[in-house]
């Protein structure tokens, strides 16, 4: 945990807060909760009562399932070593850089999911050449009846629908992630961005 010294946006007083840099999924299982609700980044102002939101950088650790999420908000890092946060025996883990809280849940239901979000990425990527250029973002939302189902938001975030895939896809989209090996040890991001340059370099 750690303290901070936060000011309301909402009446301007200045107030501490203890903000929590790092999780331990497997300790503290409950806190997926809050991530997942985005609790975790909302803080209520003892002098007015309102909320507002307070992003902060985060490692999150899932010591039974091997992986690590590190949530850097509006990062511009395609990489980071694993070893600035000082822990050791990395090299096994599933790492992945995030840049937005959105990333960070996503990220979280594929990895528990045994999804493999490099796949997830080249998935979103053939399926967002249906919107014919407009702004959407897709997010991974949920895997039933042999189909992988995304929601779609426009740019200010908002609900616009869903779309689905096969799991056909998925499977034959395996095969060509093979091809794409993240460096291992690092927190990297992947992302739609990161899937287009793979397809672009190959």
């Amino acid at each position: 945990m750690q303290q901070a010294t936060l000011t309301c946006p909402h009446c301007n007083h200045t107030h501490q807060h203890i903000l929590h840099p790092f999780i331990d999924l497997g300790k503290q299982p409950k806190q997926k909760l809050a991530i997942l609700t985005d609790s975790l980044f909302s803080v209520n102002c003892p002098a007015c009562h309102k909320q507002y939101t307070v992003l902060h950088e985060l490692l999150v650790v899932n010591e039974n399932e091997e992986f690590a999420l590190m949530l850097i908000p509006n990062t511009e890092e395609a990489e980071i070593p694993g070893s600035v946060t000082g822990r050791q025996n990395l090299e096994t883990y599933t790492l992945r850089l995030v840049a937005s809280t959105a990333s960070l849940k996503e990220k979280l239901l594929l990895l528990e999911r045994h999804l493999d979000d490099r796949v997830i990425e080249l998935s979103k990527l053939y399926l967002s050449l249906q919107f014919q250029d407009k702004p959407y973002q897709l997010f991974f939302a949920d895997k039933t009846d042999g189909k992988l189902i995304f929601s779609v938001l426009d740019e200010q975030g908002t609900l616009q629908g869903s779309v689905n895939c096969e799991d056909e896809l998925y499977t034959q989209l395996q095969e060509t992630t093979k091809r794409f090996p993240v460096k291992e040890g690092y927190f990297t991001l992947v992302d739609q961005n990161w899937a287009a340059s793979m397809i672009k370099e190959s």
